[in-house]
């Protein structure tokens, strides 16, 4: 499937190029959390278009229809993670540092990709019951690409009992979906009293508990 990036209309006459690129921007932003939230059939690019605080129209003149943005929020997702692959890939080939440091640094980042996006693990919760086109595209284009480059640590680890042999997709999955899920509801959290609104503080702690239950270490 062809991506939507870079297919958008040609900016109208007198519309200057930096809200063009704002309000795209904040078209995006404001679609993955509508996206996450209700759904990609219970979202609407009106309701999108008035959380990023734009005209309906400049929705569709950005994105010409609802799946167009569904598929832009996914590339956007996708390319924030080149950085971090690149790193994991790094991680992989540095042998000469001891595989569980490399291992902490891997679970750092976790971490930190899901403070930064911290709506990401219900937006893929909400995909993943949608099932369909939009779950394989989701797959294939942001959860596959970082799956391929973090496991291969998680094997090296095993085989080098750093970290007890066990089966190594569910290791992943529940190493992803824990730091991912407790991030997006993190406001469920806050109902058994444990204070989560300071980033920095909520990021902290979820690093703790990663360590201790996977690696059996302090960060």
């Amino acid at each position: 499937m062809p991506s939507s990036v870079g297919k958008k209309k040609g900016r109208g006459r007198g519309r200057p190029a930096n809200d063009h690129l704002r309000g795209d921007i904040a078209l995006l932003r404001a679609g993955q959390t509508a996206f996450a939230r209700h759904g990609f059939e219970g979202a609407s690019l009106r309701k999108i278009a008035a959380v990023a605080g734009v005209d309906p129209g400049l929705a569709s003149h950005h994105f010409g229809s609802k799946e167009a943005l569904w598929e832009a929020v996914i590339d956007r997702l996708a390319e924030s993670l080149n950085p971090a692959i690149e790193e994991l890939i790094q991680l992989r080939r540095d042998v000469h540092v001891p595989i569980k440091q490399r291992l902490g640094q891997a679970l750092r980042q976790l971490v930190s990709l899901n403070c930064d996006e911290p709506d990401l693990g219900m937006f893929i919760s909400r995909i993943g019951a949608e099932s369909g086109e939009k779950l394989d595209l989701l797959i294939e284009r942001f959860l596959r690409p970082y799956h391929d480059a973090f496991k291969p640590l998680l094997v090296e680890a095993m085989k080098k009992k750093a970290i007890p042999k066990q089966p190594v997709e569910v290791m992943y999955c529940m190493l992803t979906y824990a730091v991912s899920m407790t991030v997006s509801y993190r406001h469920i959290l806050e109902t058994f009293g444990e204070p989560v609104r300071d980033t920095e503080k909520l990021k902290a702690a979820i690093t703790e508990c990663m360590f201790a239950t996977f690696i059996g270490d302090t960060p």
